[in-house]
């Protein structure tokens, strides 16, 4: 069996005066999607954001395998597109940190270019490459989101509530395509989700986070026979 690309030991978040976890033992195992789910307050982008490295937790440790920073990337909630630039300019931007700046001045390489758009094209934004961002609807910017991190080629992708302004239909489309994606690199998908159907359908692993439970969460399993 894999080592974990990245675990946590006794981990504790706290806010204010309020514990928001303690204790945390998870492992984001390779192949595998991982749900964390719980109401609004619970945590679930702190302790994302704490797995990104942009919080440090006040107990605990967090065990990084990955052999480079560029190995784990975050879909935010505010998304962080460039409104000036098009749908197809904003995917081929997280592509950047393969290319010096002098190589993509006037033009990015054709093979970046051809990802992008089959990206965008598997995501159901093949005829809004050229659209400007800042026209685009909340649940277009966030797919065209979904699009950039995954041209980065992350084995761990964090995803905070990445689906939330999209119908049924193109959530579920979302979160397959994410989860095959990662899924075939070997790596492991991490998404915040509030919708118990989605978390069901996609999760393997569930991380539930309930104040009303002395450590703040609670770990289930489900067999839905990812391949590994």
């Amino acid at each position: 069996m894999q080592p974990p690309l990245l675990s946590t030991q006794g981990l504790g978040l706290q806010i204010e005066d309020r514990w928001l976890l303690k204790g945390l033992n998870l492992s984001l195992n390779p192949g595998s999607f991982v749900a964390i789910t719980g109401s609004s307050g619970s945590g679930k982008t702190t302790l994302l954001r704490t797995l990104a490295g942009e919080i440090t937790p006040e107990i605990g440790n967090i065990d990084n395998q990955l052999d480079s920073p560029t190995k784990l990337a975050m879909i935010c909630q505010d998304l962080q597109l460039a409104d000036g630039a098009t749908a197809l300019t904003n995917v081929l931007g997280g592509s950047l940190g393969r290319h010096s700046f002098i190589s993509t001045l006037w033009r990015f390489p054709p093979d970046e270019r051809k990802e992008a758009s089959r990206l965008l094209s598997l995501f159901g934004l093949a005829e809004k490459e050229d659209q400007w961002t800042s026209t685009l609807s909340r649940g277009e910017r966030q797919r065209v989101a979904a699009c950039r991190t995954l041209i980065t080629r992350p084995l761990v992708l964090l995803a905070d509530e990445p689906v939330s302004s999209l119908d049924p239909f193109w959530a579920d489309q979302v979160l397959s395509n994410l989860k095959s994606t990662i899924i075939k690199r070997k790596g492991c998908l991490v998404c915040a989700l509030h919708n118990d159907e989605q978390v069901e359908k996609f999760a393997d692993t569930i991380l539930r986070l309930d104040s009303t439970n002395p450590e703040g969460w609670k770990i289930e399993t489900q067999k839905l026979g990812i391949e590994s």
